[in-house]
C-alpha cells in the first residue's frame, strides 16, 4: 500500500501541470469573465440599464422557488467547461501513461526501482479515475466560493440582501455532491475506455493518439460499409455502440426535458436504457447492470494486456 501510495504521489509530480495548474487556470478564467460580465453589464443588450436595475427586479419579482432551482443548476451546470477538460487531460494522461518512460528510455530505471508493473499500472489507473476528478472538483467548488464572495459583496454595494436573494435559498452542499458522484461514478463507468487507451499507449510504437483513435473508426466505418461484419451480439455498429455508452454514462453532462422533468441530466436523454434524472439511485443502477459487467470484463482484457506489455517492455 505504502508503494502504491508513493508511485500515485510521483504520479502527481510528474503531471502536477496538468492535474494541478490546468484546473486552477480555469477557475482563474471564470473568476475574470465573471468580473468583465460585471463591469460591461450596462453595454449589453437587454431590458435593464444598470445592474442594479437587473437585482432589483429578481429580488422583487421572481420566485424564490425558482431562483433555489436555478441556483442548484447552475451550479451542476457551470461545472461543464471543467468538465470538458477533465476528460481532455484523463485522455491524454493514460494515453502516454505507459508510452512516455518508453519513448524517453527512461523505462528500465523505472524497473530498476522496488515497485511492481503491476503497481506501475495500477497507480496510473487509481490516478486518472479519481486523483484527477478530485482535484478538478475540489478547485471548482473553491471557484463556486469564490463566485460567490464577488456576488454577494456586489450585491451589498448595490442595496440588496444576498442571504435571501440567494445565498439562504438552498443547500449547496447537495448538488455539489451530486457532481462529485457523478465524477467518481464516471470513472468506473470509463473503465472500458481507461483501459484501451492503456492497451494503445503499452502497444504503440509512436503517436499512440492515432493508434487510439484510428483503428476503433475504421472498423466502425467498414461495419457500416459491409453489414455481414455486424456480429450477432450487436445492434448496431462499434459507433453507435460507444455513442450510446457515452449517451448513458452517470456524468451530468446535460439537460433538459426527459420523462417529464426539466433540469440537469445523467449523460444525453436520448435512450431508454436508464433513467437520466440525476440521482444517487440511477447512478448506481448504471453500475451495477449488464452493460457495466461487460464493459468491466473489456476493461479487465484491455488492462491484462497491456501489463503483459509492460512486462515484455524495453527500452527498445
Amino acid at each position: 500500500m505504502n508503494r502504491l501510495k508513493a508511485l500515485m504521489v510521483r504520479e502527481y509530480w510528474e503531471n502536477r501541470g496538468a492535474f494541478r495548474t490546468t484546473p486552477l487556470v480555469i477557475g482563474g478564467i471564470y473568476v475574470v469573465v465573471f468580473l468583465m460580465g460585471i463591469f460591461t453589464f450596462g453595454y449589453f443588450d437587454n431590458e435593464f440599464h444598470t445592474l442594479k436595475e437587473a437585482i432589483q427586479f429578481i429580488a422583487q419579482k421572481t420566485n424564490p422557488g425558482d431562483r433555489a432551482f436555478a441556483i442548484q443548476m447552475g451550479l451542476m451546470f457551470n461545472s461543464f467547461l471543467f468538465t470538458l477538460v477533465l476528460a481532455i487531460v484523463v485522455f491524454f494522461y493514460l494515453l502516454g501513461s505507459l508510452y512516455d518512460d518508453r519513448k524517453d528510455r527512461s523505462i528500465l530505471w523505472w524497473k530498476s526501482l522496488p515497485a511492481s508493473d503491476t503497481l506501475t499500472l495500477a497507480s496510473k489507473l487509481l490516478s486518472a479515475m479519481f486523483v484527477v476528478p478530485v482535484f478538478f472538483f475540489v478547485v471548482y467548488v473553491l471557484t463556486m466560493l469564490a463566485l460567490t464572495i464577488i456576488s454577494s459583496i456586489v450585491v451589498l454595494t448595490l442595496g440588496e440582501n444576498p442571504w435571501t436573494l440567494f445565498l439562504g435559498l438552498t443547500n449547496p452542499f447537495k448538488p455539489l455532491g451530486m457532481l462529485l458522484a457523478s465524477y467518481l461514478a464516471m470513472a468506473f463507468w470509463a473503465l472500458p475506455l481507461y483501459g484501451w487507451l492503456m492497451f494503445v499507449s503499452a502497444v504503440s510504437p509512436r503517436i499512440p493518439l492515432l493508434f487510439a483513435l484510428v483503428p476503433p473508426a475504421v472498423f466502425a466505418v467498414l461495419q457500416i460499409w459491409i453489414d455481414f461484419l455486424r456480429t450477432f451480439t450487436l445492434k448496431t455498429n462499434l459507433g453507435g455502440l460507444i455513442w450510446n455508452w457515452f449517451a448513458n454514462s452517470p456524468l451530468i453532462i446535460s439537460g433538459g426535458e426527459h420523462n417529464g422533468n426539466v433540469g440537469a441530466a445523467l449523460g444525453i436523454p436520448i435512450t431508454d436504457d436508464f433513467d437520466h434524472a440525476v440521482t444517487i439511485g440511477n447512478m448506481l443502477d448504471r453500475l451495477f447492470s449488464v452493460d457495466m459487467l461487460m464493459g468491466l470484463l473489456l476493461a479487465a482484457v484491455f488492462l491484462a494486456a497491456a501489463l503483459w506489455l509492460r512486462h515484455r517492455a524495453t527500452d527498445n
